[in-house]
């Protein structure tokens, strides 16, 4: 067994998140096996709807946005611009990287609860950070690293199988199972906050699905069976079918009876506040530097 970091040329022809894709558009129809999946998943999410039980997904947001974004994603790349040529393919990005904005999303989650940092001062910029804005910085930071580490690849060789993972993704997939662990050991050492539990909840759920997924391709890449479908489409249905959905799960696990009563019985952790020490510029004096003293004629005669 061996594993490489390669990074693959713009003049390639293709890379680990495009590649295959003109063909799963011309098969399309035949992706449609999976549409039972997002269709149940969809009628789970219309279900909450008619109970007038909307409040629940309220902690999901960002996961919520995102399923309606990619539904009209997927839509306008493969029906409008499948060749995802011009200016509106800029549209079609997220298409190819909607695996790595969910695990973005995760990641997003799961530091601002590990580390419990819910705002941020600096009391030489005088600028004060709340959660929201520490997100935006991460979104800042996460998209800076993907465009820099444009087409880096593991590739993983066992025997005469080699399989290729985009770096971004695997980096991402493996801080993610870090920083879970961790919060696993803090809520058993110091608990969480209730409404962290359900960042808690999401992301064990999200992150055993996406592994199991990804777990599943990698095994179709082992047995070199012959699938109906090329495993070159696996990413592309997943992105289609599958984890646009997988937050409706959370949604109704975390509202399970008992599951609430774990979520209210949570003990409160005080969320921190990191102040960044001012700093101060100090000059030194001079030695041969003059200090001038003015006295005015009434002191003079108070000395005298």
């Amino acid at each position: 067994m061996n594993l490489m970091l390669r990074f693959q040329n713009v003049s390639e022809r293709s890379f680990v998140f495009t590649e295959g894709f003109h063909d799963f558009v011309k098969n399309f129809v035949n992706t449609l096996t999976h549409l039972p999946v997002p269709l149940f998943f969809i009628g789970l999410y219309i279900l909450k709807i008619y109970r007038k039980q909307t409040a629940h997904f309220s902690p999901f947001l960002s996961f919520h946005i995102s399923m309606y974004a990619s539904v009209i994603i997927n839509t306008h790349t493969i029906f409008i611009n499948p060749d995802v040529s011009g200016v509106q393919s800029l549209i079609s990005i997220p298409f190819f990287y909607f695996n790595y904005i969910i695990l973005s999303l995760i990641f997003f989650d799961l530091f601002v609860v590990v580390f419990q940092v819910t705002n941020v001062y600096s009391k030489t910029c005088d600028i004060h950070m709340s959660g929201r804005n520490i997100k935006c910085v991460l979104i800042v930071i996460l998209i800076v690293f993907r465009l820099l580490i444009f087409g880096a690849v593991f590739v993983l060789s066992i025997l005469d199988c080699k399989i290729r993972f985009d770096f971004m993704n695997a980096s991402i997939h493996l801080i993610n199972i870090i920083l879970l662990i961790s919060l696993i050991i803090q809520w058993k050492t110091s608990g969480i906050h209730p409404k962290d539990s359900y960042i808690f909840m999401n992301s064990i759920v999200m992150m055993l699905l996406i592994t199991i997924l990804e777990v599943i391709t990698i095994f179709k890449h082992f047995l070199e069976y012959k699938f109906d479908l090329p495993i070159s489409f696996d990413k592309f249905v997943y992105n289609i079918y599958y984890f646009p959905y997988l937050w409706i799960i959370s949604v109704y696990i975390c509202n399970l009876t008992k599951i609430q009563t774990w979520i209210q019985n949570q003990k409160k952790r005080t969320p921190v506040t990191v102040v960044v020490p001012e700093c101060r510029v100090v000059r030194p004096q001079r030695i041969d530097e003059t200090v001038i003293s003015e006295l005015s004629v009434s002191e003079l005669e108070t000395v005298m």
